[in-house]
């Protein structure tokens, strides 16, 4: 029974060392996607583009931009539909963003967990006296009851705190500042907003655990704030304890949660049942940029969870089996996203037939269509975002899973004691891997850029080491590569070059090929072995004579 998938989400999750394990004791790896858009929209996903996040940049208060927000999203459907229409909106909207069929979708695509995005009015009313939205609680009731019936875990997640946590957009903040921090008021509404989920929710076992604060004071002037950080995690999680024992509490630190600054000490000591948060895009797709994080949590034996992340796909293919090895799971960033939009989404819908009067009006001072025009426009922009009007983006399924179809790079081989012959000494052209002592060469015709490697870069202006190097194996050498989900017979293949010729020796579950490579300066594929159906198969390539360099290895559906 694999650790990925929905099979092992039965019971309370726990810590165990750097672990995360079900109520059984069996490690679990948590595989999923963010909510993004359910109920914290954001411009970028919703067919703004980004200019909402340079704003939050720039020094100073910045008051946001319209409809680039759960809080603008509303005053600007006030302004265009009118208060009435308004009373009904965010039901129609949270039902269309995250209905039955996603969930399902979710569990049918291998996947086990999803973080839930939260904010905070929708559970809370910002009004003088402490109140709870039983509306919005009862959303939150109707995701949950959806993921136990197709056992996904659900992180529930604060991305939008009392007052604002981050100084960014994706807050729903007022104004770009961290007022929680600065506003004791919003503070302790924060806290209590937390113990009554935590009531709530204590004996809620498809509830993984509880990400208190979504990428707390990213800004670096605030970084004076972070010693308020801590202290808000240590009382949170103290007056979160004397309702619910049983969660997982996830912290996330400032700087976009790539800064490790705050975990300098045990924050559940009651427990010990806590976790870090990090969020990872633009990695590069190695465990060199997992060190910052492993020195952490080793130090407190806790685990680390990369709570939010996205990249290319071949980069996902590698880098997810490379954190799984360490023992961490993902959550890519965000399951539904408008495909007008700058974030492809593990679901894509199209804006529909007068939307761009919606953006025209909100962003650019355009006209405003008629109330009963406008109605028309959102409830088209509604129906649009229901599952069944959306488009699944299969590659990025197969490739964060590396499921079968997935083609993996030849400098993408498997990561594990035992995966690969580490006998190089001199290191590579774009010092990739180099830990590893693999011999990675430049494939032919390959030019270094004088900007050298950056990852998620323009490949005209900057190297991609997945795309620029290949794997040189020779005198014995071998590496490994590994398949999950393979559900059909699967008939492997290899893009591999030898200047000279050469043999290559295949091998997978008892089977064994030998492949002459005949002797040129490109990469030509070869077939290789058809793999039996399997929740994994590995294939071992090893140098029997000459020198093959491995562009690529394919795993065809």
């Amino acid at each position: 029974m694999s650790m990925f998938n929905n099979e092992r989400v039965k019971g309370f999750l726990h810590t165990d060392g750097v672990r995360i394990v079900n109520g059984a004791g069996e490690e679990i790896i948590l595989r999923g996607w963010g909510a993004g858009n359910w109920m914290n929209p954001e411009g970028f996903m919703i067919g703004i583009g980004t200019q909402y996040m340079n704003r939050s940049m720039d020094p100073g208060c910045t008051l946001p931009l319209r409809y680039q927000s759960a809080r603008s999203v509303t005053s600007t459907v006030r302004e265009m539909c009118g208060s009435k229409y308004l009373e009904g909106f965010w039901k129609k909207w949270w039902e269309s963003q995250l209905a039955e069929a996603d969930i399902r979708a979710m569990a049918e695509l291998g996947y086990n967990s999803v973080r839930l995005c939260l904010t905070a009015w929708a559970l809370m009313p910002e009004e003088p006296d402490i109140s709870f939205s039983e509306e919005g609680f009862a959303e939150l009731d109707r995701v949950l009851a959806l993921c136990e019936k197709y056992r996904v875990y659900a992180i529930i997640d604060m991305h939008g705190a009392p007052g604002g946590q981050s100084g960014l957009a994706c807050d729903d903040g007022i104004d770009n500042i961290p007022h929680m921090f600065l506003e004791p008021e919003s503070r302790q509404r924060a806290l209590t907003l937390w113990e009554e989920i935590a009531r709530r929710y204590a004996g809620c076992e498809i509830v993984a655990g509880y990400d208190l604060l979504n990428e707390p004071i990213s800004i670096g002037r605030w970084h004076h704030l972070i010693p308020e950080l801590r202290s808000f995690y240590e009382e949170c999680i103290a007056r979160m304890r004397k309702y619910d024992k049983n969660h997982i509490m996830f912290l996330e630190g400032p700087m976009f949660s790539t800064n490790m600054r705050p975990f300098d000490r045990q924050y559940d000591p009651e427990c010990g049942n806590w976790a870090i948060s990090v969020h990872m895009y633009g990695y590069s797709p190695e465990i060199r940029d997992l060190y910052k994080f492993i020195v952490v949590r080793d130090r407190l034996n806790v685990p680390v969870w990369i709570g939010e992340g996205r990249n290319k796909d071949a980069d996902m293919a590698v880098f997810y089996e490379i954190a799984a090895q360490a023992h961490m799971g993902f959550n890519l960033w965000a399951w539904k996203s408008c495909v007008n939009g700058e974030n492809s989404g593990g679901v894509q819908y199209e804006l529909p037939e007068g939307a761009e009067k919606v953006n025209e009006f909100a962003m650019n001072g355009g006209a405003r269509p008629s109330y009963a025009e406008s109605q028309q426009i959102f409830d088209r922009i509604l129906d649009s975002m229901r599952f069944e009007n959306c488009r699944v983006n299969e590659s990025a399924h197969i490739y964060c899973q590396r499921r079968q179809g997935v083609t993996l790079p030849g400098a993408g081989y498997d990561w594990r004691e035992g995966a690969f012959t580490a006998n190089w000494r001199w290191g590579n052209a774009l010092c990739y891997r180099t830990e590893d002592h693999t011999k990675l060469v430049l494939r032919p015709g390959c030019e270094i850029f004088d900007k050298g490697f950056m990852p998620g870069g323009n490949p005209a202006e900057k190297n991609d080491p997945l795309a620029d190097l290949w794997l040189s194996l020779e005198d014995g050498a071998y590496a490994e590569y590994t398949v999950r989900d393979v559900t059909t017979p699967c008939n492997a293949r290899l893009r591999v070059r030898s200047e000279k010729g050469a043999t290559l020796a295949v091998e997978c579950d008892g089977q064994r090929a030998e492949l002459e490579i005949a002797p040129g300066d490109e990469a030509l594929e070869y077939a290789a072995l058809t793999l039996a159906p399997a929740e994994a198969r590995t294939i071992r390539l090893t140098a029997v004579n000459g020198i093959s360099e491995i562009a690529a290895v394919v795993f065809p559906r």
